[in-house]
């Protein structure tokens, strides 16, 4: 071989070497490339989204090559306690259950959030291997379910919005079906659920361990996580969400609207029902729906709202409804929404929650019809004691407007912070009550000492008509003498009424306008205005409310000519009144 030639490649080779020195690698040329494409999107969400999020994870991933999304599936209450209690970072959060988010972030982990999509409860079941499936039905499904050889699930109400609502099912199908064991026969009997019924409302309470009965009853902490006891034969029937039937294709008993929590037509009906979770918590029967947002300690905030935007915007639509999650469209913002979803969203509520006392229910049950005559925007109420109401907003700081029996509880919310614009409505005016005819001669305070008068009180600790009363009485020092013959307390005035009617009692102290309606069963005694405490019934919008703008706007609704005049029409007094000041 030619010694030049050798000589050649020899330098050739050299220069190469040292080239290969001074550069990088070829492959290094691509790091900053490669770095970009590492962009990790973080999104914890609830197991029922898995399906569509999982196909607009590869839509946003084609649309960004950038961005790797990252998806963690599990129930709601975990998926947003990975942010607030494990301390994990997160660009996304996505519950089956809006309220949650406001409920369980805000302020401190987050301050917006938007409905996107709605779904309701159905019975799920394998067409091939779950037994009578060729015989259930939505009239017969409980039946079904009481059968020994029949195993049901559900997941874990503590942890999941799906389990919680499963649950309430159970109740709301007693008071839909009529049969007053199929909560006892299918809950109480087969874990250690317990619930209590109070002026004809529900609350169910969850402890940690639910100790069901294995051999009828499955409880997993997810409800996605039923669908492969239910393919493989583990267990015959689940309660999930319609949406993940469908995505599964699975059979399934389609139930009533009245209670399968799809209608903000049967609101009402829905709230009837409430679950305790083993932290506390109280979760209200209502309408399923859906909400997204972006922590605030999300790594990539504005890769977050752009995941979010196209959740809501037409391609997520399309996947939603192709996997049989109805989207909401437009969807529905709330709190301090991010300037560039003004615009995508509707800042309308579809509803707003009210806490009022039980006394006051017959004109606000007509003020929220008018209400949403006149704005589009449905009322839903949650009756019970001023004193019980306001324990309420505290635990779950959820909800639009407080209308409690007397100022008192409005003050005592406002030094709480609950309550920042509220308006007085109406009077409170006390009086005795006694059954028709009045058997024991009741005609003043001081008859209420005699011995062997029947009287019934509101419970002072839950109801502001008991609390009035005991005041009232100390005004007239005869607490101790009256006391002697309390033989029941209230915990509200619905109840003071119904004893009175039932003749249980021989007299109570209660609301005037609570007695309307009641003339063939109840005669009333009025109290002297010297010896009486007339009370002011106060509406206060909730510092937390997702609709602080229509919040207010009901507050002024409701303490409206128009408004007064409802209470005026059920025998309230109007604010101001020169009598009562």
């Amino acid at each position: 071989m030619n010694k030049n030639f050798i000589k050649i490649v020899l330098f050739a080779v050299l220069i190469a070497a040292i080239s290969g020195c001074a550069q990088p690698p070829a492959e290094d040329a691509n790091t900053t490339e490669e770095s970009s494409k590492q962009i990790k999107l973080k999104i914890f969400h609830a197991g029922s989204l898995a399906v569509p999020l999982s196909e607009l994870e590869d839509k946003f991933e084609a649309l960004h090559p950038n961005v790797d999304v990252q998806r963690e599936s599990m129930g709601s209450v975990k998926a947003v306690r990975q942010i607030t209690d494990i301390g994990k970072k997160g660009d996304v959060i996505a519950s089956a259950d809006y309220t949650l988010i406001p409920s369980m972030m805000y302020p401190t982990y987050a301050d917006w959030t938007v409905r996107f999509a709605r779904n309701d409860m159905v019975l799920a079941y394998s067409t091939e291997k779950s037994k009578y499936a060729d015989q259930i039905n939505p009239e017969n499904w409980y039946d079904i379910l009481r059968k020994d050889d029949v195993v049901y699930g559900f997941s874990n109400p503590n942890f999941d919005p799906c389990g919680y609502r499963a649950v309430m099912v159970f109740q709301l199908a007693e008071l839909n079906y009529g049969d007053d064991t199929i909560f006892d026969d299918l809950i109480l009997s087969q874990t250690s659920i317990t619930i209590n019924e109070e002026d004809g409302s529900y609350l169910i309470k969850t402890p940690e361990d639910m100790k069901p009965n294995t051999k009828r009853v499955s409880i997993r902490p997810k409800s996605v996580e039923l669908v492969a006891l239910l393919e493989q034969g583990g267990i015959d029937y689940a309660f999930e969400y319609r949406s993940v039937a469908v995505q599964h294709d699975l059979g399934f008993v389609d139930l009533p609207e009245k209670i399968d929590l799809s209608n903000v037509k049967y609101a009402d009906f829905y709230k009837k029902v409430q679950l305790e979770t083993v932290d506390g918590k109280t979760k209200t029967g209502k309408p399923i729906v859906y909400g997204i947002s972006v922590p605030k300690n999300a790594p990539h905030p504005e890769l977050g709202l752009e995941f979010v935007k196209f959740v809501i915007g037409t391609k997520g639509q399309e996947v939603f409804k192709k996997v049989g999650q109805p989207p909401i469209v437009p969807a529905v913002g709330s709190g301090n929404l991010p300037g560039t979803l003004q615009g995508l969203v509707a800042d309308k509520p579809s509803s707003l929650m009210v806490y009022s006392g039980a006394g006051m229910r017959k004109p606000m049950d007509e003020i929220g019809s008018l209400f949403e005559q006149k704005h589009g925007v449905s009322v839903n109420y949650n009756y019970g004691g001023s004193n019980t109401l306001l324990s309420q907003i505290e635990l779950i700081k959820t909800g639009d407007a407080y209308m409690p029996g007397a100022t008192m509880y409005i003050e005592k919310a406002r030094e709480k912070g609950f309550v920042d614009y509220e308006q007085n409505i109406a009077y409170h005016v006390p009086v005795i009550a006694v059954p028709e005819g009045n058997p024991a001669g009741v005609t003043c305070l001081n008859d209420l000492t005699k011995p062997g008068v029947k009287v019934v009180l509101g419970d002072a600790k839950a109801a502001a008509c008991g609390k009035i009363a005991d005041k009232i009485l100390e005004k007239n020092e005869i607490f101790d003498a009256v006391n002697a013959n309390v033989i029941a307390r209230s915990a509200t005035v619905n109840e003071l009424v119904v004893y009175t009617c039932m003749g249980t009692t021989d007299a109570s102290i209660i609301w005037q306008a609570s007695l309307i309606g009641t003339e063939d069963e109840t005669d009333i005694i009025e109290i002297p205005t010297e010896q009486n405490i007339i009370k002011v019934i106060p509406v206060g919008a909730l510092t937390f409310s997702e609709n602080k703008d229509y919040a207010k706007v009901f507050v002024d609704f409701v303490s409206s000519d128009e408004g007064k005049a409802v209470f005026e029409k059920h025998g309230f007094t109007a604010y101001p009144n020169p009598k009562y000041e």
